[in-house]
């Protein structure tokens, strides 16, 4: 029975790595760059991509190259119907964006990092995310703030895996001063970082919360440091104001 659930465990382990190679700059796979990038067996890659095929999670585009299945999109609107966001939680997102003139962003935690449920931009001269991708844990305000509700143990755990990368000379790479990040972040349910992500780029980041006060989600707002920096306090405020609204389906008033 434990060699059987082994076993079940690590096909689905599997499963979820090979789903996680399909991206938008690399749509389509086959099955021998698969278990090339995967270091797996042909045999057990086809059987995995042929299975999911079989359930709609992925298609098959031509010979043995694969494509990621229309059942992804299905899923994804029950995911979102199930949750508290829904079309307002765009419609607020873009709306606050352009009051601020900043970057408005709302992530939640997938288990492996943070990935991007809305955000939207006030014009084109700033950084935005894609809806559905990932964003950096820890150097970005959302990552920081989700990786606090982790118990350290994970946390550590994801570092192993994935290391502390640098992504400008503000990016934190010491791993105690990434802890003392995150421990201020759970006490306060605010996070913040200045240029760790984008040069010259702030970001302050809240918890989007449920009765149960568990952070399911978290909302951020990115401005210029400068500008962030001047109204760090109003921001903070708006950006609780907003996560309240969200989680009650309201949009909050000025």
């Amino acid at each position: 029975m434990v060699r059987e659930a082994a076993y079940v465990l690590n096909t689905i382990a599997r499963t979820g790595k090979v789903l996680d190679l399909f991206t938008a700059d690399r749509p389509e796979w086959g099955v021998t760059a698969v278990a090339a990038q995967l270091q797996l067996p042909k045999s057990t890659t086809f059987d995995i991509m042929a299975s999911l095929a079989a359930i709609g999670l992925l298609q098959q585009a031509s010979g043995d190259r694969y494509r990621l299945g229309w059942r992804v999109l299905l899923i994804s609107r029950r995911l979102m119907s199930s949750s508290c966001f829904d079309a307002n939680t765009n419609r607020c997102v873009v709306a606050l964006a352009h009051r601020l003139s900043a970057v408005v962003t709302v992530g939640a935690w997938d288990g492996q990092g943070v990935v991007c449920i809305t955000s939207a931009s006030p014009d084109r001269s700033q950084p935005i995310v894609t809806d559905g991708l990932h964003i950096s844990g820890h150097t970005s305000a959302l990552g920081k703030l989700l990786m606090a509700q982790l118990p350290w143990q994970a946390v550590e755990e994801l570092i192993d895996r994935n290391g502390l990368p640098r992504f400008t000379e503000n990016s934190v790479v010491d791993v105690n001063d990434l802890r003392a990040q995150l421990i201020s972040a759970q006490r306060d349910d605010v996070a913040i970082e200045h240029g760790e992500t984008y040069p010259d780029q702030s970001c302050i980041a809240v918890g989007i919360h449920q009765r149960d006060r568990r952070a399911i989600a978290a909302l951020s707002i990115s401005a210029p440091t400068e500008r962030l920096m001047n109204r760090r306090e109003a921001y903070f405020r708006i950006a609780r104001r907003t996560a309240r609204s969200l989680v009650q389906n309201e949009v909050p008033s000025r």
